[in-house]
């Protein structure tokens, strides 16, 4: 029988294994989350990035982000930018995945998120 934990968070599922809990919590303490106003601009590292809404704190497991030199976040899966203004919840925290992308690759994300 596999033990399980309780999550903190309802986003995240249900349950998961108690390795599986203390292999996210090792990432976390490896990889603590970094206030906005700390994030590299221009470079093409890719982050994740938590959110915040009525309901409380979340994180878009599937969604990885970049910063572009002029302030804009942008996603890479589906191309969109990061807006923080309206329905979109704000990003309160990022943190660096120590994986970069090309500049081309960033001008086909900035060209395929326009509107």
């Amino acid at each position: 029988m596999v033990e399980t934990a309780e999550m903190d968070s309802p986003s995240e599922g249900v349950f998961m294994t108690i390795a599986e809990r203390q292999a996210r919590e090792a990432y976390d303490r490896e990889n603590p989350w970094r206030p906005m106003n700390t994030a590299v601009r221009g470079d093409g590292l890719i982050c994740e990035l938590l959110f915040n809404d009525l309901a409380g704190e979340f994180l878009k497991e599937t969604s990885q982000y970049f910063l572009d030199h002029d302030g804009t976040w942008y996603r890479l899966d589906p191309p969109g930018k990061l807006y923080g203004h309206g329905l979109e919840a704000p990003a309160i925290n990022w943190r660096p995945a120590y994986v970069r992308i090309t500049p081309e690759r960033r001008n086909v994300i900035r060209q395929r998120a326009r509107p």
